[in-house]
């Protein structure tokens, strides 16, 4: 049901439904993200086939109550963080994965591709693309491009090049977002990687897709920081909205080395 006035808001955060996750310590470079999931205690597996999530995955916080409307809506959340420095959480629903690609195959690789059928968001527009790393590349930088299928069913679609490789964009449970090709608005499948040269070790890393939702600014602070869509401030995209199937993750730009903790307070929509 739809929330009426601020009551129901209210009234909704004391039910205090809510979806929990815990990580160990994550390990960043300053302004590089990183995919949350990799950190979370236990953290999945490293993917062998091209796998369409949901709220019963590995890499999905939880547990994901079910809603009669099939909806909820995140109306904000409790955090604690290791370190002093703050950081910045995106909710994000992961809608696939993928792994088994080279980081020293300079031709295009199809390993483990196309990424498997959208069963969310299935238009593909707002859906991102994202390069995931699950075991370290090499030391020599270089720059990574997709073949993909855009939001209105055009294949063969080819992304902006960027940078891969090197340090801050090598290493395990990196988080790279890979820029559409001039026009697009989002991404139905990736049919192809491409690795302009070696980056000096093969590692493993994959496609994944996924839809941003919300995202919260955590300050500089220690111990739990509580936010919701009113009181806090700091919440950008309050109240978004999702499938309540959703495997829904984080991913973090964090500026130190720091677990992060806590809970995302969820309504049904």
């Amino acid at each position: 049901m739809a929330l009426a006035d601020f009551d129901a808001y209210v009234d909704s955060l004391r039910i205090n439904r809510a979806a929990d996750f815990q990580t160990s310590a994550i390990t960043t470079v300053v302004g590089r993200s990183m995919a949350m999931w990799g950190f979370f205690l236990p953290a999945p597996a490293a993917p062998t086939a091209s796998v369409a999530l949901d709220k019963t995955a590995g890499q999905s916080i939880g547990p994901i109550p079910g809603a009669a409307s099939g909806k909820l809506q995140i109306l904000g959340g409790r955090f604690n963080t290791s370190g002093t420095a703050g950081a910045t959480v995106v909710a994000i629903d992961l809608l696939n994965v993928s792994g088994g690609l080279s980081g020293t195959i300079t031709t295009e690789q199809t390993t483990n591709l196309p990424t498997a059928a959208l069963t969310r968001h299935t238009g593909g527009d707002g859906v991102f693309i994202g390069i995931i790393i699950y075991t370290q590349v090499g030391t020599t930088a270089t720059t990574i491009s997709v073949r993909y299928t855009n939001q209105a069913g055009t294949g063969s679609r080819t992304s902006t090049v960027t940078s891969f490789g090197g340090t801050g964009l090598r290493e395990a449970a990196r988080l790279i977002q890979i820029p559409l090709q001039a026009g697009d608005t989002g991404a139905r499948s990736v049919e192809g990687v491409t690795v302009t040269a070696t980056t000096g070790t093969a590692g493993n890393f994959g496609v994944c897709l996924f839809k941003p939702l919300m995202t919260f600014s955590l300050d500089s602070t220690t111990g739990t920081i509580p936010m919701d869509a009113v009181s806090s401030g700091g919440m950008i995209g309050s109240m978004a909205e999702f499938d309540d199937d959703a495997c829904l993750t984080l991913m973090a730009f964090t500026p130190v080395t720091q677990s992060i903790n806590g809970t995302l307070l969820l309504a049904e929509a």
